[in-house]
């Protein structure tokens, strides 16, 4: 009899000992599953932005570090052809403003920026942004000087298209005009003489 209590209570002691054992594996799953205070949950809430930040940091280093360089490349070359290209590559400078100002400057740099590399802008500490800025400020009136002069250019070339319609749609108009005006030329240059 002895014999079969001992086993009896050896027995619901293990029966114990595997129930608390349940038991604690289920409290510390519910401890990871929602922390117990605010400042637990604080706690992982930061560690989560964390992550989140470093991770987005790691993705602008990456990618938007050699876009960027690959954007500034692009801008020093419009720049450099602008003569060759007869202008043509003052499109892609005005194109490269306009995304600056949507998409900001994680990947399109300021004017100005393109000429100095980023290694010396860091070393020249103010007197690299010194240096962008003015060349800056050059690029900025020199392209609105440009732009001026391709819209007058634009202008013109569509008043020249519009003059050359109307003299195919009314020759007689166009001749009678032309004759008028020689001979007003004419009596200006008479008149003169006189």
């Amino acid at each position: 009899m002895a014999n079969i209590d001992e086993r009896l209570m050896a027995a619901s002691l293990a029966d114990r000992k595997r129930q608390d054992k349940m038991g604690a594996e289920d409290k510390e799953r519910q401890e990871d599953a929602e922390p117990r205070s605010i400042r637990q949950r604080l706690a992982a809430a930061r560690q989560a932005m964390d992550l989140k930040a470093k991770a987005k940091k790691k993705i602008e280093e990456k990618v938007a570090a050699p876009a960027r360089a690959g954007t500034n490349k692009a801008l020093r070359w419009a720049w450099l052809t602008l003569i060759p290209s007869f202008g043509l590559s003052l499109i892609y400078i005005n194109i490269h403003v306009f995304l600056r100002f949507v998409f900001g400057e994680k990947l399109f740099c300021k004017l100005g920026e393109e000429w100095i590399p980023k290694p010396l802008a860091g070393a020249g500490g103010e007197a690299g942004k010194g240096l962008s800025k003015s060349i800056g400020i050059i690029e900025v009136m020199g392209l609105l000087f440009l732009d001026l002069v391709a819209f007058i250019i634009i202008l013109t070339a569509l008043g020249l298209v519009v003059m050359i319609m109307g003299w195919i749609k009314h020759p007689l108009d166009a001749i009678a005009q032309l004759g008028w005006g020689a001979i007003s030329v004419l009596k200006s240059l008479f008149s003169m003489l006189l």
